[in-house]
């Protein structure tokens, strides 16, 4: 018994160090404040409706959307990000990642299917989105029916792994969407103001993401975001890199 005690009490304070470590990150998940550069205009957002005239960010040379830079507390990370944001009106659009952007050989972004930058911190990569304002209301046909299909297979393939006890069968999961649409679930509950001339600021609260985290304390984890300590999935049916970001300018432009 005198043998056994040390141990438990090891695997009881790291997975309590795991549990506040979620808890930290997501309360960091609600508030957002940062400065940022270069920016001119105003506007403020509810949810997913924009409302100013803002322009955030830019081209260094032609076709390279790499300027806007940002330093304070976003996407529950503190420290650097990349911020980008065009508000006309009710329309325009906007992008944000935090940390550095992984390369290709050539010095290119590393991008996931939507476009946007992947970083080696995965949780960073979850938070992080790019999108266009109207496609919150813009669903086209052709996607809904190819969710419909991958949701179809999924299933399937889960019921008869289920059935048969065939884990092999996992590898014909369609790889998963974590941002079907270019951003993250809590994206939509923020209630967010930017403005500036040059130099400007972003304050913001997350409704939703607060609510995650007042939730996180009894281990429901409402945006599966509680990373620290989650095994990762080792079948295909999971989010991976897709290509570097001239490759996806290149198809876009075809």
């Amino acid at each position: 018994m005198r043998f056994w005690t040390p141990i438990l009490l090891l695997f009881l304070l790291a997975n309590c160090a795991t549990y506040w470590k979620n808890r930290r990150k997501d309360m960091q998940d609600v508030v957002t404040v940062g400065g940022e550069t270069p920016m001119y205009g105003a506007a403020i957002k509810l949810g997913p409706l924009p409302i100013g005239f803002l322009f955030q960010g830019g081209e260094s040379e032609m076709g390279k959307r790499d300027l806007g830079r940002g330093y304070g507390l976003r996407g529950g990370n503190f420290g650097g990000y990349h911020s980008q944001q065009l508000v006309f009106g009710i329309l325009g659009g906007e992008s944000h990642h935090s940390g550095l952007p992984m390369l290709d050989d050539k010095g290119n972004w590393i991008v996931d299917k939507k476009g946007i930058p992947l970083t080696e911190d995965e949780r960073a990569n979850l938070k992080s989105y790019k999108m266009r304002y109207y496609s919150y209301f813009n669903d086209p046909v052709g996607e809904r029916k190819k969710r419909k299909k991958e949701t179809f297979q999924r299933e399937l393939t889960l019921d008869i792994v289920n059935q048969t006890g065939n884990k092999d069968l996992m590898m014909y999961l369609p790889k998963g969407e974590e941002k079907p649409f270019g951003y993250p679930k809590g994206f939509l509950w923020n209630i967010e103001f930017v403005g500036g001339i040059y130099g400007g600021a972003r304050v913001g609260f997350n409704i939703a993401e607060a609510l995650d985290f007042v939730l996180g304390f009894t281990t429901f984890d409402m945006f599966d975001d509680d990373l620290e300590g989650k095994e990762k999935p080792s079948f295909p049916g999971f989010p991976l890199p897709a290509n570097s970001e001239s490759e996806e300018d290149d198809s876009s432009e075809d």
